[in-house]
């Protein structure tokens, strides 16, 4: 890292207002105390007052009426404040904020020179998190008792429907929420005091009590659930199939983008037709995803799959009989 980027991110710690100490700032710098204690001169030397608090509790601070003046942004910085914001949020947050009101006024901070590139980018970007069909509003009255609970530290009792169907009343500790497209999950910590992730649609009942909790000082919500997500995904079964597909689904498969985990666009054969290797949560959900295909679809292997799937034909076949 250049000096000059040290001395602007040493500033940024800074503004905070809370005491930084030298080990902190070299450890974050990736650079050496006495590093540290030359780039403070420097900052010292061009009129930036930031001075050192003795004592085991010391370190360096910004002077307050400092902090304002740092909070300039760049003109990028500037612009991604005008992306705009997911409206089922805000509705499922209940914030009540117009985003009509907040554009104009964040628009009024901007230099004359920016305003033109923010009001484009606002107009030419939408986030939609809506799905396609029309399936109703998720719960929000157990996500208005989650959002209190979260800001203020209070432990949730809930019935909480798992994916099998078995109902149970849990006491949570919630210490976030997250949308995952058009669905929330609750982080939590059990009675146990293990973390899990809770749909917020299979909520069932939920009451915030008055009793509250510690919140653990090192979590991190964002990079707590970017881990639990690479943990799910790897924890789910494959099921891998060999086909030799004709244009007509190969170009289905592609428009749909399911289940085609082939590192290029498949081997194509002399017939026109292409080998592709597919993966399934399971074998059943091969079987039928193969037969919805008819004969467009040949399975290469597992040879016994074929078998399978030549019996869920001749079950169609008698069903219509």
């Amino acid at each position: 890292m250049m000096k000059a980027e040290r001395l602007i991110k040493i500033l940024l710690l800074l503004q905070h207002g809370e005491i930084v100490s030298t080990r902190e700032l070299a450890e974050e710098l990736e650079v050496s105390e006495r590093t540290v204690h030359r780039d403070m001169e420097s900052l010292s030397s061009t009129g930036i007052p930031v001075y050192a608090e003795r004592g085991q509790a010391g370190g360096w601070r910004l002077v307050d009426n400092w902090k304002q003046r740092l909070s300039w942004l760049k003109e990028k910085e500037m612009l991604s404040l005008f992306l705009p914001h997911a409206e089922k949020i805000l509705n499922d947050l209940n914030m009540d904020i117009s985003s009509k009101q907040l554009k104009d006024k964040l628009l009024l901070s901007l230099p004359e020179t920016s305003r033109e590139s923010a009001v484009n980018l606002w107009e030419r970007v939408y986030v939609d998190m809506a799905t396609w069909r029309n399936t109703g509003n998720e719960s929000n009255s157990a996500l208005e008792v989650m959002k209190e609970a979260v800001m203020t530290n209070k432990k949730v009792t809930i019935l909480y429907k798992k994916a099998n169907g078995d109902i149970r009343e849990s006491i949570v500790k919630p210490l976030g929420l997250v949308a995952k497209s058009s669905t929330w999950y609750v982080i939590a910590l059990n009675k146990q005091d293990e973390f899990r992730s809770y749909k917020n649609a299979r909520i069932l009942e939920c009451e915030r009590t008055e009793e509250h909790f510690i919140r653990p000082p090192d979590f991190n919500l964002p990079a707590h659930w970017e881990q639990s997500k690479q943990q799910f995904m790897q924890s789910l079964p494959e099921f891998r199939v060999d086909v030799k597909v004709s244009p007509f689904a190969h170009e289905r498969m592609r428009f749909t983008g399911r289940f085609v985990q082939s590192a290029n666009d498949g081997t194509m054969t002399e017939d026109g037709w292409t080998e592709l290797n597919l993966t399934f949560n399971s074998e059943e959900e091969a079987v039928n995803f193969i037969v919805g295909f008819g004969n467009q679809v040949k399975i290469l292997s597992p040879l016994d799959l074929i078998d399978k799937v030549t019996e869920r034909a001749r079950e169609i076949i008698e069903l219509y009989r």
